[in-house]
């Protein structure tokens, strides 16, 4: 069993870990709870410290001499109380400025230049160009490392859309409620799905017209007797 993991010096908590056996056998289909201690120095920097305890099993011979290994374990994050800095910021916020039919896909990219980690909550709002609220959602809780940008991503919106839409963001995080807003414009235009009803109404406009014409014509040349003149 070994405990690390590729996480910076002063956020690491690999010597505060101590599981309660070093080595242990798991049959096929045991469960087996896996104990241990986490021990805090008192000269512990406030803030986030993290870490992975991960089990290794042992090596097994495969082919041509080479061997195979297996490592899993659960993700520690200790909040260690004091002087903390909290300060997530919005790194990105992207969504397709042209669309074809909904749901609509998003993207956001925190970023975490604190030094606790956050989860931070995020609701979204899809308005049309007069206003009205077409489509509500969440995005999902994920946390944000210190030093760290994270990607969360989500969809929302269902139906017929059709012009200019306004996509609201609003994110919370931290236990003072510190809040960040994004606003993006999208169009959407469903021109597979529901093209063909455009071009009939236009193909029934120009008929109009046309027909029209005609109609005016046949009836100068019944009325009068006479060919009916260029410009009518």
């Amino acid at each position: 069993m070994t405990v690390g993991a590729r996480i910076p010096e002063s956020n690491s908590l690999k010597e505060w870990l101590h599981p309660v056996l070093q080595d242990l056998n798991v049959l096929p289909r045991q469960e087996y709870e896996m104990h241990f201690t986490v021990d805090v120095p008192a000269t512990a920097d406030p803030g986030t410290h993290y870490g992975a305890l991960l089990v290794t099993t042992a090596a097994v011979p495969g082919v041509a001499g080479a061997s195979m290994q297996l490592k899993i374990g659960p993700i520690i994050l200790v909040k260690v109380y004091g002087a903390m800095t909290e300060k997530l910021s919005l790194e990105s916020f992207s969504v397709p400025r042209f669309l074809e039919a909904p749901p609509l896909a998003l993207e956001v990219r925190f970023q975490n230049d604190g030094t606790v980690h956050e989860a931070p909550l995020g609701d979204i709002e899809v308005r049309n160009m007069f206003g009205g609220l077409v489509a509500t959602g969440t995005l999902p809780v994920r946390n944000v490392l210190p030093g760290a940008v994270r990607k969360v991503e989500a969809s929302v919106g269902e139906g017929l859309w059709l012009g200019r839409y306004t996509v609201l963001l609003r994110a919370s995080y931290g236990d003072k409620g510190e809040m960040l807003d994004a606003k993006r414009i999208i169009w959407v235009a469903p021109w597979r799905t529901q093209g063909w009803k455009v071009f009939l109404v236009l193909a029934f406009i120009v008929w109009s017209i046309a027909a029209r014409r005609r109609f005016k014509r046949a009836w100068y040349v019944l009325k009068t007797g006479l060919p009916p003149p260029k410009d009518l």
